[in-house]
C-alpha cells in the first residue's frame, strides 16, 4: 500500500508549493517515516506541520498540479515501455516528455509504470519551481 503515496522527498517539496489536502498518510520529519492513517492539514491532534509533512497519493499530488497549476502530467505505455508527458491542462500544449528528458531507463522507455509516474511528478516539481 505503501506505493501508492509519494515519495518523502516528493511531499516535502509538495508541501512547500503550497498543498495541504486531506490525506490518509504523513511523514514524520525527523525519521522520514510513512504513517498511515487520516491526517488533515486544517489542525487536529494528529497533524503538527513542525513535525508532519502530508503523504498524498499519486492521484492527489498529479490533480493538485492540474487544479492549480495547470500542467497535466500523463503516463501511458506504447511497444517499447512506459513514458510520460506534460501538457497544459488548457489547450492542450505539449511541454515535456521523458522521451525528450533523457531520464528513461532503457532505451527511451521505463520499465514499470510506477517509476515512470514518479519521474513524471517530480518534473512537475521542478516545472513549478522554476515559474517561482
Amino acid at each position: 500500500m505503501e506505493n501508492q503515496f509519494v515519495g518523502y522527498n516528493e511531499a516535502k517539496q509538495l508541501s512547500e508549493l503550497g498543498f495541504s489536502e486531506q490525506c490518509f498518510a504523513g511523514y514524520l520529519k525527523e525519521e522520514k517515516t510513512l504513517w498511515i492513517g487520516y491526517v488533515s492539514s486544517q489542525g487536529g491532534e494528529q497533524f503538527n506541520r513542525d513535525y508532519h509533512i502530508l503523504a498524498p497519493t499519486f492521484s492527489q499530488a498529479f490533480k493538485f498540479f492540474r487544479e492549480n497549476h495547470n500542467l497535466l502530467g500523463n503516463v501511458y505505455s506504447n511497444a517499447s515501455g512506459w513514458l510520460w508527458e506534460i501538457h497544459d491542462n488548457i489547450g492542450g500544449t505539449h511541454r515535456f516528455g521523458s522521451e525528450y528528458s533523457g531520464d528513461c531507463e532503457e532505451s527511451g522507455m521505463f520499465t514499470s509504470f510506477d517509476k515512470a509516474e514518479q519521474e513524471c511528478l517530480i518534473k512537475l516539481i521542478e516545472i513549478v519551481k522554476q515559474q517561482k
